[in-house]
Formats: C-alpha cells, structure tokens, sequence
C-alpha cells in the first residue's frame, strides 16, 4: 500500500513539474555558430541571427551582449509571446585585426532551464598591403600640444598583384599622411609617413585611411594612439 501511495506521488510530481516546464518560456536561436568567412582589414561584415520563443509564456529578452567593441548590435525585442521571433543585426568591424578570430554574443533571458545563450561569430581577417610590423596600430605615446611628430609605417604587398595608393581619409585633423609613393609592385613594399599634431590634451585615438585600387581591399586601416600633453 505505502509502496503505490509512493509511486502515485512520484508520478504525481513528475506530472506536475512536466505541466511546469510545457508552462514556461525557452529560448532558441537559429544558429550558435556564425561564420563571417574571409573578411579585408578594415571592413565591416554583417550577420542576422533569428530569436524565437519556443515556449508557452512569454519571453523576456533581459539583454544580448558582446565581447568586444569591434561588435556591434541592434537589440532585439525585450519581450516575445509564444512562438513570436525576432532578430539580432550584428555587425563585426575589423579594423585593426588579423588572422583567425573568435567573437562571442551572450543572449540573456528568463528562460529558467537556458538563461544564457553563447553565439559565435568566427572569422578570418587578412590584408592585401600587410603592416610589416603585424600590426595596424600605432602608439605614438606623450607628444606636446603642437609639437609635430612623423611616424613611418611600412606596408608589404601580398596580394599578388600591383597595387597604387590613390590617397588617404583622416578621422581628425589632427593626423594626416604623407604619400611620396603611390604604387607598389607584388611582394614589394611601400613607406607611409603619419604625421600628428596634438590640438587638444587627453588620450586621443584616430583613424587614417589609404585609399586603393583594388576592389578587394580599397581601404587599408592605420589607427593612430597618443597622449596630447601640456609642453613644458
């Protein structure tokens, strides 16, 4: 007798926590894995990934986060009905990077049995005129208000074929580049000088881009970092 009076109860429980979790909401995304493919040093790659509430109550996107700054994100709604989806716009800026990445989204929810969601965006970032230095980014540390200072950066051609410099973007006044060759032959390498006039005290982060002839890479990214200072 005590025996069935415990299995009922069991099966009771079991019954009762199953009514539960068909009651509840729960999280789904299309995909957990994105890959942008091969991307050129200094553009930008989109990708949508598909939220969907696959359970009975009601969703709550509590906020969808990224690991790093280069990732940006339109949110999604903050809440779906059962069966209600809605999509996540990234987009991967690369500027800057090379080789092999891995960028992960967390996706938090109060889905009790998945609270959080880990995607990840995977791609491979490489270059046409590559920085010898490996590196695209230039620390010029303290300059003086005014003081000038000039930088050369050196780039290789491995894109296999020749390349020309057509001219350059500056984020800031600032900094500007001075070109004294425009064309560079495969596997040979090419001399760009960055010059910088601190106009304002503070760490100061800038963008100088060179603009190209190729369809593949037609901007090649120089992110300029130094500290304007009080001259003595």
């Amino acid at each position: 007798m005590r025996s069935s009076m415990r299995q009922a109860l069991v099966l009771g429980s079991l019954l009762f926590s199953f009514s539960l979790t068909l009651g509840q909401p729960k999280v789904s995304v299309d995909r957990t894995n994105v890959d942008l493919g091969v991307i050129y040093n200094g553009a930008i790659k989109k990708a949508r990934i598909v939220v969907k509430n696959s359970g009975k109550d009601t969703l709550k996107i509590l906020g969808v986060y990224t690991s790093c700054g280069c990732t940006t994100i339109r949110q999604p709604k903050t809440s779906l009905t059962a069966g209600e989806s809605d999509a996540i716009e990234v987009e991967f800026n690369s500027t800057g990077y090379r080789g092999q990445l891995t960028k992960h989204i967390t996706v938090q929810t109060n889905d009790p049995t998945s609270p959080q969601v880990y995607i990840a965006l995977v791609t491979d970032v490489i270059d046409e005129l590559e920085p010898v230095s490996r590196s695209s980014v230039l620390w010029l540390g303290a300059i003086p208000l005014g003081k000038v200072v000039e930088q050369p950066v050196t780039f290789k051609n491995v894109s296999g074929k020749p390349m020309t410099l057509r001219g350059f973007k500056s984020s800031s006044e600032q900094v500007v580049a001075r070109l004294e060759q425009r064309s560079v032959l495969p596997a040979d390498t090419i001399r760009i000088y960055v010059k910088v006039t601190p106009k304002k005290m503070d760490y100061s982060s800038e963008q100088i881009l060179l603009e190209t002839d190729s369809n593949k890479q037609s901007q090649v990214p120089i992110r300029i970092t130094f500290i304007g200072v009080r001259p003595e």
